[in-house]
């Protein structure tokens, strides 16, 4: 499965593929967490969640947040996605270098 990002500019499309085959999906979410000093369940809470199983997964570089709960994360851990998956973020910045 890919994800596929359009932007236009000037009236041409560019495309830019990051592939989500790409595991694991390496993050800094399990130690900014720690340095904030909050514990999974606690963050799970503020997400609406009512168990720690998706944190569990996100941190253990099994999947992703969605887009609104990267946005919470990142306004909870007052850091950017940047921060928190600067791997993942370097690639799509490679992809746009490329165009």
């Amino acid at each position: 499965m890919k994800c596929r990002y359009y932007f236009f500019i000037c009236h041409s499309c560019y495309r830019i593929v990051v592939s989500y085959k790409t595991r694991p999906f390496p993050n800094r979410l399990r130690v900014t967490r720690q340095n904030a000093g909050f514990t999974q369940l606690q963050v799970a809470r503020l997400l609406g969640y009512s168990n720690s199983n998706a944190l569990c997964a996100w941190e253990n570089e099994h999947t992703m947040p969605n887009g609104t709960n990267l946005i919470k994360l990142c306004m909870l851990y007052c850091k950017t996605p940047a921060e928190l998956y600067p791997e993942y973020v370097a690639q799509i910045d490679l992809h746009l270098l490329i165009l």
